[in-house]
């Protein structure tokens, strides 16, 4: 067994029971906003940090381009395959049934949609639970706050059919070299995805996770590397602050995206709050065939350690050290933290293998821009 699979199963499992606690009736008490105002959960429309940048097309990028942040995935745009990313996903979430009975319908179930066994490579579930059905579902959520708060009608058509081509999008990148169908699309596109935007349409799941275990979106601020033509600094990421006992300043702190970090939370009476958190980080995807011509994809991890400054669940500051050779130091300011001229723009600083990157971006523009040696 891997170092991680215990770890990473018992983050998952851990995960299903907040999803039941949160389903439940009556499981948690409403916490409402000011009186009169709209209640949002996941996009509060804040003036600073992580949720000042969320933006739908800042996600898709984020989404469809972060897997390019793992080591064995980096490469230059110009040589993603999108029309053979596209045309497996396609033919894969299409013939779901024959994709299944090549891969194995037990193997399908026991490494992709039930915890059933701890191999290494048998952890498929790991990511479906935690982005697509936890992290997809506050994010569909997100964007249908996002739009009602800039005036969209119908928003939760707008918020369904940004997740639907999201999707596409971030399946696309991610077996844009397969070497035929795979059951991850089928998992991620036709069960945990609209599971999770199905689950949080719920208010009451969406307070639990909001406000009972403080989840909030943590997205990287992706920028374009004419340099290297890479899109650097892109990623989904999701952090949690639980406090068992109410009122106390120490909490549990989770943080997951191409890592998964467990650690603690500090709260601040002067408002800054700071979380640390160690674990480890997705550096290698790996394509095994399964059965009659189908396949999947499993992750190896390397250690990675981050820190964390956040005020009202909105992310100021951070920053990972990590073994994994495309992201060894990840620096990230957002906006609000720091001004100059009058702009608070967002910075990140990078250094993969020997080059150092420095990106900036702004708030209006979901796209930054980087320069590296």
């Amino acid at each position: 067994m891997a170092p991680w699979s215990t770890y990473l199963t018992g983050s998952i499992l851990s995960s299903i029971v907040w999803v039941l606690l949160a389903a439940a009736p009556g499981s948690v008490r409403a916490e409402d906003g000011p009186q009169g105002e709209e209640t949002r959960y996941f996009y509060l429309g804040l003036p600073y940090g992580s949720d000042a940048t969320f933006h739908p097309v800042r996600e898709l990028i984020n989404g469809s381009l972060g897997i390019l942040q793992i080591s064995s995935n980096w490469k230059s745009l110009d040589e993603i395959d999108w029309g053979h990313g596209f045309d497996i996903t396609w033919e894969s979430i299409t013939h779901p049934v024959r994709t299944v009975d090549g891969y194995g319908r037990k193997e399908f179930l026991t490494s992709e949609v039930i915890p059933g066994e701890l191999r290494w490579n048998n952890l498929q579930y790991v990511p479906n639970y935690h982005l697509h059905l936890i992290g997809g579902g506050a994010r569909n959520r997100a964007f249908t706050e996002w739009y009602e708060a800039h005036g969209f009608s119908h928003p939760g058509i707008w918020a369904m059919a940004t997740t639907v081509l999201h999707a596409f999008a971030v399946e696309t990148v991610e077996h844009q070299a397969a070497r035929g169908p795979t059951v991850d699309p089928v998992a991620d596109m036709l069960i945990f995805d609209p599971a999770g935007a199905l689950l949080f349409t719920s208010d009451g799941v969406a307070r639990f996770f909001s406000r009972t275990l403080n989840m909030s979106i943590w997205s990287g601020q992706p920028v374009y590397n004419p340099v290297q033509n890479t899109i650097e600094n892109a990623g989904e990421n999701y952090g949690l602050h639980f406090f068992p006992v109410k009122d106390r300043r120490l909490g549990l702190f989770m943080y997951w995206g191409m890592c998964d970090l467990i650690g603690l939370t500090v709260r601040s009476v002067g408002g800054l709050d700071w979380s640390v958190g160690a674990g480890g980080m997705v550096t290698e995807l790996q394509e095994e065939a399964r059965g009659t011509g189908m396949s999947a994809f499993y992750a190896r991890l390397s250690w990675d350690v981050g820190a964390f400054l956040h005020r009202n669940g909105s992310l100021l500051a951070s920053i990972h050290v990590s073994e994994a050779w495309s992201q060894t130091l990840r620096i990230n300011l957002f906006p609000g933290l720091v001004s100059w001229c009058g702009v608070s723009p967002g910075v990140y600083v990078g250094v993969r293998h020997s080059d150092a990157i420095v990106g900036v971006s702004l708030i209006s523009i979901p796209l930054g821009l980087a320069v590296s040696q």
